[in-house]
């Protein structure tokens, strides 16, 4: 992710009655929540620069622990 990128853009959502909020980026389905008690200062910029670090580190730093395929043989190609 470079600043300046649509990568890095992000609007921030509050959840008005839930807890937190969502971070929001240039890619619709994807959707990143934001507790209460994670950013040190409940701020716009604050709560937006936590979301978009835990989005990146979601896509970089992820391990596949199991994966379960229910396709017939004949389908797995």
């Amino acid at each position: 992710m470079r600043a300046g990128s649509p990568a890095a853009d992000f609007a921030v959502v509050d959840l008005g009655d839930a807890e937190g909020w969502v971070v929001t980026g240039h890619h619709a389905d994807v959707l990143t929540h934001v507790g209460p008690d994670e950013p040190h200062e409940p701020s716009q910029i604050a709560v937006g620069l936590w979301g978009r670090s835990k989005r990146h580190r979601d896509g970089t730093a992820l391990r596949v622990v199991h994966v379960e395929d229910k396709r017939a043989p004949a389908d797995r190609a």
